[in-house]
């Protein structure tokens, strides 16, 4: 008995306390650990929800679907959202006549997608992702079996599409969707496809009032050895976005593609409706006449370097907004033309009024109302709101604009303001012309101008080719050329235009009511003077000296 109680205080007893301690307080440790995260995870999914449900009325809200149906399941550590989506043919039935008819049934179709949704704080844990977050969504598309299996043939074993949400605890989240690579061939019919892919990522503050976007896709290429190939390369979005201070959004975004190429064998039948578009937004028949049609021959058509460039920015309550679009080549066969270069600025825009224009036209209905109905809604809310724009002296600036051609050069720079206006001036043409100040210098190549001109000829007197009579298009051509030619030679005899080595040169000045084309007074409507009447009393007085005679 001795011996066991001394074993019972030896160092060895102490021994066997320890680990039991430990074991304890790492139990607790770990019951702790877990019911923090059930309550965050709760928590974490709550918060999601809220996310979420701000994205989907962000999707309801976009006038060409209709939600079908849409239902959210919450659990505990995980969610799914289940959305389907229908085409809103109200909006799309005034126009589906001008569709394609193999195109028109897809517009009965539905896109269902279901949201598989982990809560955070660790959501990609199981992946051994240990970003915190507050949640992981994962895209689920259904998809039919044919369209898996079409699907199939050209990514492999690959989902065809992958998206990806992760939710910041902050509200805001990243986005990711990438699209894989594929290399499909069919030996019999010589059809090849090669897709490089394509990868979007869009970083979103709260309230998506910030977001920036990286796209890429780098390249496709289509060959059909007996039609012809597509093929384009380098194609790169950007964009960074945010609220200024009256809520007008500014930032930069710029596209940029490397290369296109486009080359046909056959020719391509065409026929626009344009008829059909003009009695839309006028509701005014204007015949068949203006119908373009005819065919595209085998041509080869290229694009490089191509770019588009905006940048708004805010000074005070004004807004500033710049455009640039420029391009190294351009060829159509065997006429190349580049490089391009186009530079525009809209400045001093008075930027509140700018957010009630926006938002008042966001607020008129235009499902299933008349267009004509919605044209005048549409200019009525833009003099009703929009004055204020017109009053604070906005200004539209040409800075630069240069084309190559194979018949010249063409360059333009100018500007467009108004200043000074008042409301009162509106309702006086007069005084409203009187505030415009305007400013441009052009320069193209005489060849150029005729072409334009006769271009134009021939889709005036162009018909219907079943018509019964047929214009002489050439001698079409012949008149609209003997016009021009007449034309400028009257111009250049007054002293409007320049020309130099076939290119014609002018420039134009207004400001104050005064005019000036090429340094030369050019007198307006409320310049001109009428000629004083002839004085009536002077041949009656005549007539009574002689018979007093």
């Amino acid at each position: 008995m001795v011996y066991h109680r001394a074993l019972f205080h030896t160092p060895f007893r102490k021994t066997l306390v320890l680990p039991k301690r430990r074991l304890i307080i790492a139990g607790a440790t770990l019951g702790g650990l877990l019911v923090f995260n059930g309550a965050a995870a709760f928590w974490a999914g709550m918060k999601a929800e809220d996310t979420l449900e701000e994205q989907y009325k962000m999707l309801a809200s976009l006038p060409v679907f209709k939600v079908k149906s849409h239902s959210y399941d919450r659990g505990w550590f995980s969610s799914t959202e289940t959305t389907e989506l229908e085409f809103n043919r109200r909006l799309s039935g005034p126009y589906e006549s001008m569709l394609p008819d193999n195109f028109k049934p897809l517009l009965n179709s539905t896109i269902k997608f279901t949201n598989h949704i982990k809560h955070g704080p660790f959501p990609g844990l199981s992946s051994l992702d240990f970003r915190p977050a507050r949640a992981l969504v994962t895209t689920e598309f259904a998809m039919s079996d044919a369209t898996r299996k079409t699907l199939k043939t050209f990514f492999g074993d690959k989902d065809p599409i992958t998206i990806v949400n992760r939710l910041g605890f902050g509200g805001g989240g990243e986005l990711n969707i990438n699209v894989p690579s594929f290399d499909y061939e069919e030996a019999l019919s010589g059809v090849k496809m090669k897709w490089k892919g394509f990868d979007l990522k869009l970083d979103y503050a709260s309230g998506y009032k910030e977001y920036k976007t990286e796209a890429n896709s780098p390249g496709f290429l289509l060959e059909a050895s007996s039609k012809g190939s597509l093929a384009f390369d380098g194609v790169r979005y950007v964009s960074d976005i945010r609220p200024g201070a009256t809520g007008i959004k500014l930032g930069t975004s710029e596209l940029t593609v490397g290369n296109v190429q486009l080359n046909w064998k056959d020719s391509v039948p065409y026929s626009i409706k344009l008829n059909e578009l003009v009695y839309l937004m006028t509701r005014m028949r204007v015949g068949e006449f203006i119908n373009p049609s005819g065919e595209f021959k085998p041509s080869a058509v290229s694009l490089k370097n191509f770019r588009y460039q905006i940048v708004s920015s805010e000074q005070d309550e004004f807004v500033n907004t710049r455009g640039k679009l420029d391009f190294a080549e351009f060829n159509y066969n065997d006429q190349h033309y580049g490089p391009m270069r186009l530079d525009v600025s809209a400045n001093h825009l008075h930027g509140p009024t700018l957010l009630k224009l926006d938002q008042a036209i966001s607020q008129i209905p235009f499902e299933g109302v008349d267009p004509a109905v919605l044209r005048k809604q549409y200019i009525d809310t833009i003099k009703h709101t929009g004055i204020p724009l017109l009053t604070n002296n906005p200004k539209l600036v040409i800075n630069d604009f240069y084309l190559k051609m194979p018949s010249g050069e063409t360059t333009l720079q100018g500007s467009l303001g108004l200043n000074g206006l008042q409301q009162a001036d509106l309702n006086n043409s007069t005084a409203f012309l009187k505030r415009f100040e305007v400013e441009a210098r052009l320069s193209l190549p005489r060849k150029t101008l005729e072409n334009l001109v006769v271009a134009q000829a021939r889709t005036l007197f162009m018909v219907d080719q079943s018509a019964e009579v047929q214009p002489n298009m050439g001698e079409v051509e012949d008149l609209a050329r003997n016009l021009l030619d007449n034309q400028l030679t009257q111009w250049k005899d007054e002293k409007f235009i320049n020309e130099d080595k076939g290119q014609i040169s002018t420039q134009l000045n207004y400001k104050g009511g005064n005019l000036t084309i090429n340094s030369k007074k050019v007198a307006l409507p409320w310049e001109e003077q009428e000629d004083p009447a002839p004085d009536a009393s002077a041949p009656a007085a005549k007539k009574q000296s002689s018979a007093g005679k």
